[in-house]
């Protein structure tokens, strides 16, 4: 291992070991309690379809356009 490798390492180490920065105000993630939260509407289609919902790798889906109708067959 070449000394500038060492040094690049040794570099990373540092800033692996040192403390994370201050956070910055308006930056911090809210705890919102579920009974505050808007339930899931359906947002595919044009114009929107807007029924109630379940969460999906794709978004919010309703039940007619939920990602397996979509799947070939």
């Amino acid at each position: 291992m070449s000394a500038r490798t060492r040094a690049r390492l040794a570099a990373a180490r540092a800033l692996l070991d040192a403390p994370p920065p201050e956070p910055l105000p308006g930056q911090a993630a809210l705890d919102v309690p579920i009974a505050d939260r808007p339930p899931l509407t359906c947002d595919t289609g044009n114009p929107v379809c807007g029924a109630p919902a379940r969460p999906y790798a794709a978004g919010p889906r309703c039940d007619r356009h939920r990602p397996s109708t979509y799947r070939p067959q």
